[in-house]
């Protein structure tokens, strides 16, 4: 006789049609991540702020870093709120005005989170193409209905670095007086516009700002939202009263007082999204016109993409590309480093995976059938050759791609500025491979031709 399972709980529709938020992770070392965007390192001395352990005892108040921003940006306490990270209080946001009986437009691609906030709440996405160029506010206003609760605008847009311009703000608000037009700044510190002064002069508008970004404290988790008194209030009753840690704002004040200036990187962000963008450009993608302090760029093909970001973590450069992301297969973004060196050094990595100056393979494998005829194939790519043992030092001035069959020949090529790209027939084995630091592992030598298309 068969006895019936007893009862499970069971998630609520919206949790169980959403899964968990995570970006894949390529399994090589990585010493330079450019893929989350953010900003420098701050001075060591920072933390040195926090000296009474009473800091740590009682529950935080945010009421001072309240007030600080409140005179930065000439408001009153009532229409500024701390919250743990900008994505705190754009969550709080979508809860207060968002349900199952209200929709939000939302021009994509964009911020990942936002789509995810507004399922979790219920409410039915009214999506509106903004691939790049300027905000689609027109074809936004065309969406309002009734039932609209929030219009989103994200500038710079994130992954694109598309903006918004004052004028479309304006034109938002007025076309839908009875939502909210939320505005997400959180790189606006790299944009040749600042948004926030334009934005908080309209009736319905709240503004999201971050400290992860340009002045980079995003391990603090600290953002704020600053707008009208009464959809502040919202906000604030949207979330957990005690949502940003008493050392967070601790630190987030000695930083904003005068503890650190993020003007020098914002500046060295700028100029080197340009240098990036042009070296992508000569490679053959197309580049979009960020204004965030990083570089987005379509290459030909979504597998050139997806190999542009597996040979830079072969040379320990972490990108964001967009493999199972509809309308972004082909694209990657890439976080302005913030230090000359790391630059140079991500300038030299692109042109290896994409223009590498030779393909190299190891004199043992040559002699396999398969290679005679992929040879011709590859040529058009770069010149081919073989070469005995590990590659030395005089090989530095001609980066290329390197195949071997041994996890020791690809960490010395990676050593060498080389991208390493194994061969395995047994993906057990892999593992050592990419610990090795190998690109791609492949099972046979006629994947090769594959490996950029």
């Amino acid at each position: 006789m068969k006895r019936d399972k007893p009862p499970r709980p069971t998630p609520t529709p919206a949790v169980a049609d959403t899964s968990v938020y995570r970006v894949p992770h390529h399994a090589a070392p990585i010493d330079l991540w450019l893929h989350s965007n953010e900003g420098a390192s701050p001075p060591p001395g920072l933390l040195s702020v926090v000296t009474d352990t009473e800091v740590l005892r009682r529950y935080p108040s945010a009421r001072e870093l309240e007030q600080f921003l409140a005179e930065r940006h000439g408001l009153s306490t009532d229409e500024v709120l701390v919250t743990a990270g900008a994505d705190d209080a754009l969550d709080r946001a979508f809860r207060a005005l968002l349900s199952s009986k209200r929709d939000l437009i939302l021009p994509e691609p964009t911020f990942v989170m936002l789509r995810r906030f507004a399922r979790l709440v219920g409410a039915e996405v009214r999506s509106v193409p903004w691939p790049s160029g300027p905000y689609p506010a027109q074809a936004v206003i065309e969406r309002v209905t009734k039932a609209t609760g929030a219009i989103m605008v994200v500038s710079p847009n994130n992954p694109t670095g598309a903006v918004c311009s004052i004028s479309d703000l304006q034109k938002l608000s007025r076309a839908a007086p009875h939502a909210a037009v939320l505005v997400d700044l959180a790189y606006t510190e790299f944009a040749d516009v600042d948004l926030t002064k334009a934005a908080l002069e309209l009736p319905n508008a709240v503004v999201f700002r971050t400290l992860s970004k340009a002045w980079g404290l995003a391990g603090l988790r600290l953002g704020y939202a600053l707008g009208p008194p009464e959809l502040i209030a919202w906000l604030r009753a949207a979330g957990n009263p005690y949502a940003a840690s008493g050392l967070s704002i601790a630190v987030a004040l000695a930083a904003l007082k005068g503890g650190h200036d993020p003007k020098t990187y914002v500046a060295r962000a700028r100029a080197e999204r340009e240098s990036i963008e042009n070296s992508l450009r000569e490679l053959g993608a197309d580049v979009g016109v960020s204004q965030g302090n990083f570089a987005f760029a379509r290459l030909p093909s979504p597998g050139r993409a997806r190999w542009l970001a597996d040979a830079l973590a072969g040379l320990g450069i972490r990108i964001r590309a967009f493999p199972d992301t509809s309308g972004l297969r082909d694209a990657v973004r890439i976080t302005c480093p913030g230090d000359p060196s790391s630059a140079a050094r991500l300038i030299t990595a692109l042109a290896t995976a994409l223009s590498p100056a030779r393909i190299r393979l190891d004199e043992r494998l040559a002699s396999a059938a398969e290679w005679h005829g992929l040879a011709a194939q590859l040529t058009h790519r770069a010149p081919v050759e073989t070469c005995a043992g590990p590659l030395d030092a005089s090989t530095r001035g001609s980066c290329g791609w390197y195949i071997a069959d041994q996890p020791a020949l690809i960490r010395s090529a990676r050593d060498l500025g080389h991208v390493g790209i194994g061969l395995c027939p047994d993906p057990n084995e892999h593992d050592s491979f990419f610990a090795a630091g190998a690109a791609r592992v492949l099972r046979s030598l006629s994947q090769l031709a594959e490996v950029d298309s």
